[in-house]
């Protein structure tokens, strides 16, 4: 089976987990994990978990905090929650979370090391855990402190998706880690050891969910963007349903009630309701239909505690994905359903509220806490049996295996290296000290030192830095694998005489003084015109493949049409690179369309690459001339850096813009705005804004906004299906603009 076949290589991986984790370097560009938290006067002094440490970040699952589910998190601390990123416990105290395989290679040396775990200590300083389609069993310990956490009055949010939404190809989805079990019975899911016996109960009873709630997630999946529109009444469903509406589906799961004293549903579909299939279900997906398929959105009462549970993310996530896709490192797609008709904003602050309120009934079993009603039928007898036979619904593909991080996509949750990564170029610390402060420190001390590069050190191995005041100074920087290639003279003589900036341990190195255990090496900016760290073309050519950079040089032609462009050193023409223009800057920057470009000098960042067998940089992330008085080129009212929207527009998803434009609308008030193109008032796109933009630049909170040219840099993406910026980092008035 092809779990089995994994075996050998996922037992590796196991000790390659935690040799990464003692590098230092790999898994480090994305952490700390993120909190968000309320103003001193809004703090309700109490606190919500978004869950990672078991999934909800595979395939084009984004839920986290500051991804896809940042318009949810956002809204709780609005109302005046601190909401925070959980990953799992730290056990060996290196500031990462490490995942080791101690399900396909079970044993208790695994588990002990596998830090992506949930644990009572761990998560006992929150009110509210949000579980959003966790896609990786639970351990019977993990259980336990679930059932800890809700035992001490607190509360779960299960978030659920379609069955089969088993987005990283691991044979488990959300409903089936939710519900305890396996929709397969074959013995390879009696896993054993800390995981117990994950096979399917064959009753509607089994399972730790419904031993736990009364409830479980059916294995159906439905379609219904209009909405499921049967809300119960307010006393019914504790006052949660006040100021919803009808909660459309996109692909989900409706769930089972099996004990109605501890269980009862909020949404259904009503009579009048039409759902149909998911167009991918893989038996009848829509089961009974009406009120019998079971409830969209239900609660529990637990003992002390509660649970509240819906069957899709969908109405809940936002179009702001922050993560890459982990098999093949696309950009994910999101929906915007947080501010979409449909959506379940509202029920969703009403859900946690009442979670967050601990209440001293037990069970719904009287008139101020009327009971719910067991679903029909609540296991269908299609959800018996395993369409599926065992094996996920697809086979993972180009090396990338589920259980194992180190063949992750670049830029994805999970992955060894990202964009935060710690390598090539990146901004200054503040904190960093000389290499003659360096040298006073104490062995063992941590620092972070910036000197200028001078030599190799025993060959590829390690290198010499320079105080840049006082080249006496001099300290040995020992390199890890991993930054070789890059920042080792003997491979890349062009690092000498570059500023870098590094961050390890003091020690020493061949009896000299040293920074060993680098946990984060940049260069440093050490030009006059563009942005840190801009390489020259001759720099840039000794950057092995897959480096990210940033090069500024002149135009010199176009390559291939308007699809590339050549870029010259500014200090020896006869070495040059390509430029791959992605469609977004074609017309603005391709000589092809813009034959003045032509002697211009550019900054371009992006990623070392091969284009048509010629030095290249491709991917790329952002493009400026920077040649041209201000800097600022071609760009609207002359902002650096800046392109038209009418650029952002044609450009794909999830590139990186600044762009300026005309406030011309609001749109979805307060959520987002229109904004136009200053030369063509046709074209238009949506700036999504923040909850902390809103009052400031929505036109419906401040109408003074309207008409006025905006600034605005985030990513390129779709809201509300329209071309759209979204996960906005910069946004002002422009005053350079007529």
């Amino acid at each position: 089976m092809l779990k089995n076949k994994w075996s050998l290589a996922l037992s590796l991986c196991s000790i390659c987990a935690l040799s990464h984790s003692a590098s230092g370097a790999d898994y480090q560009w994305n952490y700390p994990a993120p909190v968000k938290t309320p103003s001193a006067t809004s703090n309700n002094g109490k606190i919500v978990l978004f869950d990672v440490s078991h999934g909800g970040v595979e395939g084009n699952a984004d839920w986290v905090i500051d991804g896809a589910f940042s318009d949810f998190a956002d809204a709780l601390v609005n109302e005046g929650y601190r909401v925070e990123e959980y990953r799992g416990v730290d056990k060996n105290g290196d500031g990462l979370i490490q995942f080791v395989d101690d399900y396909n290679n079970p044993s208790a040396s695994n588990s002990a090391l596998n830090e992506a775990q949930i644990n009572f200590q761990a998560i006992s300083h929150a009110d509210v855990l949000v579980l959003a389609e966790s896609n990786r069993p639970f351990t019977l310990a993990e259980q336990t402190a679930l059932e800890q956490f809700v035992a001490a009055g607190k509360g779960i949010y299960f978030i659920g998706d379609h069955y089969n939404a088993d987005r990283n190809l691991n044979s488990w989805d959300s409903t089936e880690v939710f519900n305890g079990y396996n929709r397969s019975d074959l013995s390879q899911f009696n896993v054993g050891g800390v995981y117990g016996d994950l096979r399917h109960p064959g009753a509607a009873g089994g399972g730790w969910l419904a031993q736990n709630f009364g409830i479980r997630f059916r294995f159906n999946a439905i379609d219904y963007i209009p909405g499921a529109s049967l809300l119960v009444d307010a006393q019914q469903s504790e006052g949660i349903t006040v100021g919803a509406g009808p909660v459309l589906m996109a692909g989900g799961a409706t769930l089972a009630i099996t004990d109605a004293s501890r269980a009862k549903g909020l949404v259904y579909f009503a009579p009048g309701d039409s759902p149909s299939a998911w167009n991918h279900a893989v038996d009848s997906g829509l089961y009974l239909g009406g009120s019998d398929e079971g409830p969209y959105v239900a609660i529990a009462k637990s003992g002390a505690g509660k649970a509240a549970f819906i069957g899709d993310s969908s109405p809940i996530e936002d179009a702001s994905p922050k993560y890459r896709r982990e098999d093949n490192g696309n950009t994910k797609r999101t929906y915007p359903g947080w501010t979409d008709a449909g959506n379940a904003a509202q029920l969703s602050i009403n859900i946690v509220n009442w979670l967050a309120t601990p209440e001293s009934y037990t069970h719904f079993n009287s008139s101020a806490h009327p009971p719910g009603f067991v679903t029909p039928q609540a296991l269908f007898v299609e959800e018996l049996s395993d369409p599926d036979n065992g094996q996920p619904w697809n086979t993972p593909s180009g090396g990338y295996q589920p259980w194992d991080k180190s063949t992750f996509a670049y830029g994805s949750y999970g992955a060894p290296q990202g964009p935060g990564g710690s390598s090539g170029g990146g901004d200054p610390s503040s904190d960093a000290l000389s290499v003659g402060e360096a040298l006073a420190l104490g062995n063992g001390s941590a620092v972070t030192v910036r000197g200028v590069v001078t030599q190799a050190i025993n060959g590829e191995y390690a290198l010499e830095i320079a105080d840049a005041t006082n080249s006496s100074n001099k300290i040995f920087i020992k390199l890890e694998s991993q930054y070789r290639a890059e920042f080792s003279p003997q491979n890349n003589p062009a690092i000498i005489g570059r500023s870098i900036e590094v961050s390890g341990v003091r020690d020493d190195y061949m009896s000299s003084p040293s920074v060993e255990s680098v946990s984060a090496m940049i260069l440093v900016s050490d030009n006059s015109s563009g942005s840190p760290s801009a390489l020259s073309v001759g720099e840039a050519l000794n950057q092995t493949n897959g480096s990210d950079v940033s090069v500024i040089g002149e135009i010199s032609q176009a390559i291939n049409g308007e699809y590339a462009l050549e870029l010259s050193d500014l200090n020896n023409p006869s070495q040059s690179i390509y430029v791959k223009l992605d469609a977004a800057y074609r017309a603005e920057f391709s000589p092809q369309n813009q034959p003045q470009l032509i002697g211009q000098q550019l900054q371009v960042s992006g990623r070392r690459d091969d284009y048509m067998n010629y030095p290249s940089i491709e991917y790329v992330t952002a493009m400026q001339l920077v040649g041209s008085p201000g800097g600022s080129g071609n760009a609207p009212c002359s902002v650096p850096g800046a392109v038209s929207v009418a650029t952002v527009k044609a450009a794909d998803v999830g590139t990186a813009f600044t762009t300026v434009g005309l406030v011309v609308a609001g749109v979805n008030d307060p959520y987002a705005l229109e904004l136009a193109d200053i030369n063509d008032s046709t074209s238009s796109i949506y700036v999504k804004l923040e909850s902390h933009q809103r009052s400031d630049f929505s036109p419906a909170l401040n109408p003074s906004v309207l008409g006025t040219y905006l600034e605005v840099s985030g990513r390129r993406d779709l809201y509300i299906s329209y071309p759209s910026l979204e996960s906005v980092s910069h946004l002002q008035i422009s005053t350079s603009c007529p």
